[in-house]
């Protein structure tokens, strides 16, 4: 029984750090060096799959490009990089915005 409550207390504290609901989106995204495509963003961070394989606690970079009713926008983000994980010739980089995307005001 002692297990499973600290795989429940574990599952919590997780689900506790992700403070915003993620939304599973393909954007194509420019780094200071290479490019990549979102998998999911969030107010908060950004989950993409590039090329470049940035270090954990590096501060990077990016800019994620989309269309909204016919117009093209560049959204420019400063993030710190807290996983990497290396899938095949790709790499997945999970990395926290140092400003949110949108606050509440």
């Amino acid at each position: 029984m002692q297990h499973t409550d600290a795989r429940n207390e574990a599952a919590t504290a997780m689900a506790d750090l992700r403070s915003a609901d993620r939304y599973g989106i393909a954007l194509p995204i420019t780094l200071d060096d290479g490019e990549g495509e979102t998998h999911d963003i969030s107010e908060t961070g950004v989950f993409f799959e590039t090329d470049a394989e940035p270090q954990v606690g590096a501060r990077i970079s990016m800019t994620m490009e989309y269309s909204l009713d016919g117009q093209d926008y560049h959204t420019r983000c400063e993030a710190e990089v807290v996983r990497v994980e290396r899938v095949g010739r790709k790499v997945n980089v999970a990395a926290r915005l140092l400003t949110p995307l949108h606050s509440a005001q």
